[in-house]
């Protein structure tokens, strides 16, 4: 059996059933995978946690796409309704807020 970090999968990253038993080193880390799809030198199905954590977005996507890149909060497309005024009276204790 081989040591697994508390952050390791401990499902086999080639066929998702069965426990880790082996590890394989790549130039790009290990893969954790069961003793069968070592020998059989499987490769694993996904990458899970790419460099930002979501598999398939790159990072042009996650800096540059308006929502997570840096500068002041932008205003929704359609900012609904205003708010009342005066704003309504509280609900009294005990109730749902209406």
């Amino acid at each position: 059996m081989i040591a697994l970090a508390a952050t390791d999968v401990r499902t086999c990253e080639a066929c998702w059933n069965a426990p880790v038993t082996a590890a394989r080193h790549t130039e790009t880390g290990r893969d954790l995978l069961c003793e069968e799809c070592a020998e059989a030198d499987y490769p694993r199905r996904v990458d899970l946690f790419p460099p930002f954590g979501i598999y398939g977005l790159p990072a042009r996507k996650v800096m540059n796409d308006g929502r997570h890149g840096s500068g002041p909060p932008k205003t929704p497309p359609n900012p609904g309704p205003p708010l009342p005024k005066p704003p309504p009276a509280p609900s009294p204790p005990g109730t749902p807020p209406v």
